[in-house]
């Protein structure tokens, strides 16, 4: 790689750092183009030299945590043994992501907007519920291991989501020991129910 190339690629990553420090902490709408090159030290033109626009941008940046956020969960899920394990695992992982990586607060926000370009929005939608392909392979798993009983991996995928999404939602107001408890009990619950036995 030539050092101009080089260069330009540190560029991109120093705006996209201080970028994702700024949607974070204000959130997509209250973060300007103007906002984001004073952080970086970043011309206009420069700026958009690596990123058409704000939404570009952020779809850059949402893109590059989830590649992050699958290579360190294929690593972690490497310590599980069955798919209770994963089960567990997973939401526990998902919750940690969540509260370190504040940018998905600001996908959510961006998700709700109606001034994004459709083509734009449709990728962030799906950056955005692409964990969900996760949940069935391992419910799909579960069922073929013997673990799960037979039924259909895309419900109860969205069932684990609605659990994990909703802990996050109403979570914010407790400790993290308190919302890993409380995930824990949730999953308690969609494997073994709450009726008397």
């Amino acid at each position: 790689m030539s050092k101009r190339r080089l260069d330009g690629e540190k560029t991109k990553l120093h705006i996209a750092e201080k970028a994702t420090e700024l949607f974070s902490q204000k959130g997509y709408s209250a973060t300007s183009i103007e906002d984001i090159c004073q952080a970086t030290g970043a011309s206009k033109g420069s700026l958009y030299y690596h990123f058409k626009n704000k939404e570009q941008l952020f779809l850059f940046l949402l893109e590059k945590q989830y590649q992050e956020f699958i290579e360190l969960w294929q690593q972690k899920e490497k310590e599980y043994s069955t798919s209770i394990e994963k089960l567990y695992g997973l939401g526990t992982f998902i919750i940690d992501d969540f509260l370190s990586h504040p940018l998905k607060r600001a996908g959510e926000e961006f998700s709700g907007s109606q001034l994004a370009d459709p083509a734009i929005m449709d990728q962030v939608m799906e950056i955005l519920g692409s964990t969900y392909t996760l949940y069935i392979s391992l419910f799909q798993e579960g069922m073929e291991n013997g673990e799960f009983a037979k039924g259909d991996p895309a419900e109860l995928a969205m069932i684990y989501e609605g659990l994990l999404n909703g802990l996050i939602n109403v979570g914010f107001q407790f400790e993290e020991e308190r919302l890993h408890s409380l995930m824990k009990r949730g999953i308690d619950v969609m494997l073994h129910g709450i009726v008397a036995r």
